[in-house]
This record gives structure tokens, sequence and C-alpha cells, in this order.
């Protein structure tokens, strides 16, 4: 993780003394990382206090700032959902104040933007949107305002909810091609809880095989693999 010390609640001349917004940025692309970096550095009114690549980071980072912009996608899962559960998870016993949480993501599937207003994210944004609108979204959460579009909002009402981490893990090994049994050893878990685990998921998502769970997960952005073929 990178800190820049100096990005304290510093007050700026010229803005009624006001303190400056505390950033945090995760991202494991550096690229995307540096573009939004270099932005909030660039903002008269915002403080990057650092930048994250991994879950680890990203919890230390939350206790230092006051709007946290984190990518959905980290090392291939969908860890910044996991990174908003936790900061709002009242049994992890934080002693401090979760910050706003802007999710950034190239999978803008109705389900993904539920699970995001469902675990507390202030604000959800295209990965592709332009740094004026990411600064901007930063300024609006930061005073207390969320960032979602109508559209967005709309069809998140209708959306099938997410899978739990460990049906994730299920799908995963499903679409790779293991069979219950393998999938049970995989995850340390019984043969029977795994045909449970299955039972649930097509029941809930009115399935009736692998394939189509596979194809639901991939066209939902539960997962990153590619559709398989039917």
């Amino acid at each position: 993780m990178t800190l820049h010390h100096d990005a304290e609640m510093t007050p700026i001349v010229g803005h009624d003394l006001a303190p400056r917004i505390r950033v945090g940025l995760v991202d494991d692309h550096p690229t995307v990382l540096a573009s939004v970096a270099a932005a909030v550095e660039a903002s008269g009114d915002l403080a990057l206090v650092g930048t994250a690549q991994t879950t680890d980071d990203a919890f230390r980072l939350a206790t230092d700032v006051d709007v946290l912009v984190c990518d959905v996608q980290l090392d291939g899962h969908a860890e910044g959902l996991r990174i908003l559960e936790a900061l709002h998870d009242p049994r992890t016993g934080a002693t401090f104040r979760p910050p706003a949480v802007i999710l950034l993501s190239g999978f803008q599937q109705p389900s993904l933007v539920r699970a995001a207003i469902e675990r507390g994210a202030a604000g959800f944004l295209d990965k592709s949107a332009e740094l004026d609108t990411i600064i901007a979204a930063i300024r609006t959460v930061a005073a207390g305002g969320t960032v979602y579009t109508a559209a967005a909002l709309q069809l998140s009402r209708t959306a099938r909810r997410r899978p739990s981490d460990r049906e994730l893990e299920v799908i995963d090994l499903v679409i790779g091609g293991s069979t219950n049994a393998e999938v049970a050893i995989g995850l340390g878990l019984s043969e029977r809880t795994v045909e449970s685990h299955l039972r649930r998921l097509f029941d809930r998502y009115g399935l009736l095989s692998r394939v189509e769970l596979a194809v639901l997960a991939i066209d939902e952005g539960w997962t990153t693999d590619r559709r398989p073929e039917l």
C-alpha cells in the first residue's frame, strides 16, 4: 500500500478553510490507479491519503479516509464487495467510522448494483467513467450523497440476489468442470453439502442444469470465466 503522509486534513486557502476530503484508492490495475490518483492530487479540495492493491491494505487504508474508491474486482474476485460488507458489519467491532465507499466496475449487471446497495456502497460507477465524473462523485458522497444512475437503481430492484461467497466458490468449480465429488474435495466439504448448495441454487434461480447455472453466473458477472458452449 502506498501512503501519502502529507495528506492530512490540511486547510486549503480559497475554500473557506474547509478541510480537504481524505481519499483512498483501491485497484489492482496500476494504470487505472495512477490516473485516478493523479486526478485526486490535482484537485484543490481532495487529499490522496494512499493507494492499495490488496484486500488487507484496503482495510488498513479505510481507517484513515473519508472516501474509499474501490474496484469491485481484485485478483479476479469480487473483493470490493467483501471489503464493503466487512466495513459495515457490526460483528467486526470496528472502532472507526467507515468511509463512504464508491465501487468501480467494468460490469454493470443489475445484480451487482443490488449487491453494492445492500452492502452499503455510497456509489457505483462504470470503470470507464471520465476522471471528472469520479472526482465529482467523491465530492458528492463525502457530503453525504449517493451516486447511482436512475436506470441502475430501477433495474436493481428486480435483480437477482447475488449468491453467498461459499455458493460462488461452488459455482466457480462447477464452471471449471469439477464433479460434485471434486468440488467437495476442493472446498473441504461433504459431497452431500455440495449437492445441497447446488439444489438451493437451482431452486432459487429456476435452473435445470449445471450449464444453465454456469451461464447465469457469467451473464450476471458473478464470475470472470468465459461463457460455456451450449
